[in-house]
């Protein structure tokens, strides 16, 4: 940071102090503010961004340790010097113990003043970094967890961060947050500055698998003038995804298997093994048992990914973390959109958790951020999230009727935001925050046209 960038207050009721630490924060560059007392310098503090507080502790309406409670409790935190006289040397000992990060000595030897000041303003600047990087990061992962239940898959997620290596498998439905949870076992793992690779495996073609995950030399193909990395080369020294296990061909398996085992492998045209540096996460909305059951899933292969298995419960079952993600959403399209500020009514916060949200996490990014794009002023109302069934969980019924089964009510409301759709069935998987071949697969299960 620039040195015009920090702001630096004084607090002490002697003029002559202020003065003369005005001009030396002054001819060092940094803004200046000043107080003289308790009740000016709260009010300072409340009214401007403060990074370094020179305190004296003692001040003619009250305690500077009270000053200096107040600050610790502010977010930033600015840092605070304080400043006592050499006889009262046991106040400085009680402020340095409630957060000061040092304590000055009067009269002032202004020569120590200043390298104390620019190494407090450092610490100012790590920390707003530090800080920074934290927003990024929970920016990038959204993993929003006020329910028991994600604060414990969160919990899980940091114990596997915490190994070197250690693989796991996140299971869920479509939707429910698996590549997020992921993402936040790369952060906060010490791989967070390697790279973090994403791969589908039911989307890579039979017949370049080994290609795509292993990589090739040239001249490996056809017209293959160049050699290609594969996942695994290029998520050296990071974390690698592999999505849709479950959906992976069951006679490549065993390749994957090998490569997991010995932590190794052979690009496509090469002689020459190649080691790997690599945490492998896996993914499946299945039931892994029912897959291996059908011979769909290799057991040893399913063995070898779940050293830690990570159920990520669907968002209708953790209710408590429905409006906190809508408002991170809402936070992040409204920067994106460039939108001011925007806020839900309080009709639309409560229905929100009311829906059963079908399409989970995805569907309710979808529905912010549609709801962000039509919303004709900046309070995002009830109709604006255009929630099916009024927001209700399900269609009004008679009241001796049967409930429903969730299976019926999916159909239902497969079937209701497909008509929305105009039959598009991009539109509808859209709508519903799912992939076209999730869509296709539900409306084949309940045969819907």
């Amino acid at each position: 940071m620039k040195a015009a960038e920090y702001a630096v207050l004084v607090v002490d009721d002697d003029p002559m102090v202020i003065s003369s630490l005005k001009t030396f924060v002054e001819m060092r560059g940094y803004r200046f503010a000043s107080a003289g007392g308790v009740a000016d310098a709260k009010r300072a503090l409340a009214t401007q961004p403060i990074d370094l507080v020179l305190l004296d502790l003692y001040l003619p309406d009250g305690d500077g340790l009270e000053i200096l409670d107040h600050a610790m409790e502010l977010d930033p935190r600015p840092v605070v010097l304080a400043m006592t006289a050499r006889a009262e040397i046991h106040g400085a000992v009680a402020a340095v113990r409630r957060g000061a990060t040092d304590y000055l000595p009067k009269p002032l030897d202004f020569d120590d003043l200043g390298a104390r000041v620019d190494r407090a303003l450092d610490h100012a600047s790590m920390r707003r970094k530090l800080q920074a990087f934290e927003e990024q990061q929970k920016q990038r992962t959204s993993a929003v967890a006020q329910s028991p239940a994600m604060k414990e898959v969160l919990a899980l997620a940091a114990r596997v961060a915490a190994t070197p290596a250690s693989s796991a498998l996140l299971i869920g439905e479509s939707g429910v947050g698996k590549e997020v949870v992921a993402s936040y076992i790369h952060e906060m793992s010490d791989r967070r500055n390697g790279p973090f690779v994403r791969v589908n495996l039911a989307a890579i073609p039979e017949n370049m698998v080994e290609a795509e995950l292993f990589g090739s030399l040239r001249g490996a193909f056809t017209d293959w003038k160049r050699d290609r990395a594969g996942h695994f080369a290029s998520a050296d020294a990071g974390t690698l995804l592999l999505d849709e296990v479950c959906e992976f061909k069951t006679e490549l398996q065993p390749k994957l298997l090998r490569a997991l085992e010995e932590r190794s492998f052979f690009p496509v045209g090469s002689d020459r093994e190649r080691r790997m540096n690599v945490r492998v996460l896996a993914a499946t909305n299945r039931d892994p048992m029912d897959q291996i059951a059908r011979g769909l899933l290799r057991e040893d292969l399913y063995y070898r990914l779940s050293t830690i298995v990570i159920r990520i419960p669907p968002l209708r079952e953790r209710k408590e973390d429905i409006l906190p993600l809508a408002t991170h959403f809402l936070e992040r399209f409204r920067a994106e959109l460039g939108r001011p500020r925007a806020l839900f009514t309080p009709s639309a916060a409560a229905c929100l958790p009311e829906y059963r949200w079908p399409g989970n996490v995805r569907e309710l990014r979808n529905v912010v951020e549609r709801a962000m794009i039509i919303a004709e002023s900046d309070a995002i109302g009830k109709s604006d999230l255009a929630l099916p069934f009024d927001g209700a969980e399900s269609p009004p019924a008679d009241g001796d009727a049967a409930p429903l089964s969730l299976e019926e009510m999916e159909r239902r409301h497969v079937a209701h935001v497909l008509e929305r759709a105009g039959g598009s069935k991009t539109r509808a998987a859209a709508m519903l925050g799912v992939s076209r071949s999730t869509l296709w697969e539900k409306l084949k299960r309940y045969s819907i046209d």
